[in-house]
């Protein structure tokens, strides 16, 4: 009897002991998240206002309001986005930050921009199994027609920065400039060149 109390008695315990052994989330592969912004970029290029929607986390800050401002774009310009160095900078099981250049050239439409090519940092993080892009941080903007750029903001429309001014190019989601405290979403907005 004493022995099947004991043995009672410890099972609790060693139901405690193995739940606690659970195997953690692993750190996100660097292809799922090179993916995630290559089938971003691709979407922006054949102009799939879904397949760009479906590569934003749906928590990011400004979503709702990137449908709107990327089916604007698409009705106006074709932009060929171009991808670059692209490398893992930190990742977690919650969120990862991937480091890139991004190369953005007008195809066709009338809409003046100047285009350019963006040191970036995105934000991913998973969203039902697959990882999306929460935010931009853009760290530098080369104009490609030599003008000046004054700002990380002073490019070409961009999705990755709908409430940004004069956002740079970005078939990703949210954007923040260097310094900025507040992140901004994932879609373009006119501006034109100097």
């Amino acid at each position: 009897m004493k022995l099947r109390t004991a043995l009672f008695l410890s099972l609790p315990a060693l139901a405690l002991t193995l739940g606690g052994c659970e195997k953690a989330e692993p750190a996100p592969d660097e292809k799922a998240l090179f993916q995630t912004m290559e089938d971003n970029a691709s979407a922006f290029g054949k102009k799939d206002v879904d397949a760009v929607m479906a590569t934003i986390h749906p928590q990011a800050p400004t979503f709702a309001s990137t449908r709107d401002v990327v089916s604007q774009t698409f009705n106006e310009v074709t932009l060929k986005i171009t991808l670059s160095d692209l490398k893992v900078l930190r990742s977690s099981p919650e969120e990862a930050q991937v480091s890139f250049v991004q190369k953005t050239e007008k195809v066709d439409g009338d809409r003046t921009i100047p285009l350019n090519i963006l040191e970036e940092i995105d934000t991913l993080r998973p969203d039902k199994g697959k990882w999306k892009i929460y935010s931009t941080e853009v760290r530098k903007v080369t104009r490609l027609d030599g003008k000046p750029s004054s700002s990380p903001e002073a490019g070409a429309p961009s999705p990755a920065a709908a409430t940004a001014p004069e956002p740079a190019p970005k078939p990703a989601a949210p954007n923040a400039t260097p310094g900025a405290s507040e992140q901004k979403a994932a879609a373009p907005a006119e501006k034109p060149g100097p």
